[in-house]
């Protein structure tokens, strides 16, 4: 032992004689900071700001814009409830050196992020803050975001009248300070709310103020252009409708942007159809379906790329075989070298790192597990004609709801299956995207209800990512789905003492009708397989049985508050 922390002392002297000083950061100008902290992808930029915070001395001017920065890439990768966390650690900052200007703009990126999660009254507080703060030190142009920000949640609310308000009182700014393109996309906003207030007439005079402002500031936007053609159409006014959604095709195929094509190339089809041009209705049928190749090839470009990423996994379960062959044959040469006493020590070294390897090993087949046992083939085949079925009822914004849920989830699953731990409330998001395809799959046979205790705070406890799910799918196939009658499923999570408890139930067919023996155990030995490698005694605390008192099954288990 004295021989081995002797190494230890010698390793340690030797990097620290060897570690040169990292230059200060803080002589930097905001502009040549930001450029610094940032890489050339939004996920690069956060490992890289990682690395800054844990080893650099910065001001707090500094520690303000490294977080604020995290904040903004988090939130182009989608992940909100991070964004949100690391933009209050850069407000922190920014209140120290009482920063005016970017206590208001990161009090607007924390309310917006807010109001992407549907949380708009916490998003109201930070957006209200940030709009006293700009009109305190005449900042016209954050005032402007800041009124268009609440028009939008107002918007999200339902209360249209409070929407246009606050969207007029920035557009008026915006024409005080002539901030031409923000006028323009406030126009067009005006017009859009107006329409979903039925008033179409001064909905068209809003749509043309936007086309007209980005006519001449020479800004490609097709949005206003799009808005305004689908008023014509609503009006029966075909050619006014053609003629503006061709402006806009235009637009977008400089842009190159295919989703926006197949849309525009839709609606002139139908305008085709009705007008009963049946030489144009070819025409659009053969560049949408056009359209749609190119999307179908770029869609298969991204499944090549979850295909590579579970390629990747692979290689790095040969690099871990190949460094514990490399580690072997070091461990001779360190033998040779230094002696019988030197080669006792490493060896011991050796097996602690070769067990910590085998563990490495068991996690990545164990995370192969679970993507295959997370995405099945059935569910996703099922839930895409499920789907597929709510866009031949012609209910479109059903549609676009069902298939955005159901790409978050994918996108949520392929993700979560790398890492090691995830918020609570991330894999509750999760959760309650796939309940909610299921139940659009089964049309809506069963309801659910997700209680969670008020001290529980799901933004800040971590847990392995998907745990629950693999038993609220056997619920909701093996229990749920034979019922006659439509079913409940229940998750309920609370806390005692030191333990998060989790309990699922359902009143489904029971256990011993639903789900084959092999089945279940399958999925029950790879839960307590990952609860195993926690190291913290989690797995006896699992229980599943056939409730006493009424149909249906109950599974319970807890995780330590670590």
């Amino acid at each position: 032992m004295k021989q081995t922390n002797l190494i230890l002392l010698i390793a340690t002297f030797l990097i620290f004689i060897n570690c040169e000083k990292k230059p200060s950061q803080s002589h930097k100008t905001d502009e040549a900071f930001v450029l610094f902290i940032n890489a050339e992808t939004y996920a690069k930029s956060v490992k890289r700001i990682d690395s800054i915070a844990k080893n650099d001395i910065l001001s707090n001017h500094n520690t303000g814009l490294l977080y604020y920065e995290k904040g903004k890439a988090l939130g182009h990768l989608e992940k909100d409830i991070e964004a949100i966390a690391s933009f209050k650690k850069a407000l922190v900052s920014f209140i120290k050196e009482d920063n005016k200007i970017f206590i208001a703009k990161t009090n607007m990126l924390i309310g917006d992020s807010e109001a992407f999660l549907s949380r708009n009254d916490n998003a109201l507080i930070h957006i209200e803050k940030a709009l006293n703060i700009f009109r305190t030190i005449s900042d016209k142009t954050g005032e402007a975001k800041a009124l268009n920000s609440l028009g939008h949640i107002a918007f999200q609310n339902n209360n249209l009248e409070q929407s246009i308000t606050y969207v007029k009182q920035a557009a008026t700014i915006q024409l005080q300070t002539n901030n031409k393109e923000e006028l323009s996309a406030s126009y067009n906003n005006i017009g859009f709310i107006l329409e979903q207030s039925d008033s179409l007439k001064m909905a068209k005079e809003y749509y043309q103020k936007a086309i007209d402002i980005n006519k001449d500031v020479n800004r490609l936007n097709s949005s206003p252009l799009r808005n305004l053609g689908y008023v014509f159409f609503m009006e029966n006014q075909y050619k006014k409708c053609d003629s503006l959604y061709l402006k806009a095709l235009k637009i977008e195929e400089e842009a190159g942007r295919l989703s926006l094509q197949k849309e525009i190339y839709g609606v002139l089809l139908e305008s085709a159809i009705k007008n009963e041009n049946f030489k144009n209705s070819t025409k659009y049928i053969t560049k949408k379906d056009s359209v749609n190749d190119l999307l179908t090839k770029a869609e298969n470009i991204e499944k090549i790329k979850l295909i590579k990423d579970q390629y990747n996994l692979i290689n790095k379960e040969k690099e871990l075989s190949q460094e514990k062959n490399s580690n072997t044959k070091n461990k001779v040469i360190f033998a040779v070298l230094l002696g019988l006493l030197l080669f006792l020590v490493l060896y011991i070294f050796q097996k602690n790192k070769n067990s910590k390897l085998k563990l490495k090993q068991e996690k990545l087949l164990l995370e192969q597990k679970v993507l295959q046992t997370q995405m099945n083939p059935h569910f996703i085949f099922n839930a895409l004609t499920a789907i597929q079925k709510t866009i031949f009822d012609n209910d479109p914004i059903k549609s676009a709801s069902y298939l955005s849920k159901f790409a978050k989830l994918i996108r949520q699953n392929f993700e979560f299956v790398s890492k090691k731990e995830i918020h609570l409330s991330e894999d509750l998001d999760a959760l309650k995207n796939y309940i909610e395809t299921q139940q659009l799959r089964f049309e809506n046979k069963f309801d659910y209800n997700i209680t969670i205790d008020n001290n529980i705070d799901a933004s800040y406890i971590k847990i392995p990512p998907m745990l629950l799910q693999p038993f609220v799918e056997n619920a909701i196939e093996h229990g749920l789905k034979p019922k006659s009658e439509k079913g409940l499923l229940e998750i309920k999570i609370t806390k005692e003492n030191d333990l998060l408890r989790f309990k699922i139930t359902d009143n489904g067919v029971g256990l011993s009708k639903s789900l084959k023996a092999t089945d279940r155990e399958h999925a029950i030995d790879i839960f307590k397989k990952r609860l195993h490698l926690r190291k913290l005694d989690e797995s006896k605390l699992f229980s599943i049985h056939s409730n006493k008192n009424s149909p249906g099954t109950t599974v319970t288990f807890y995780l330590n508050l670590i």
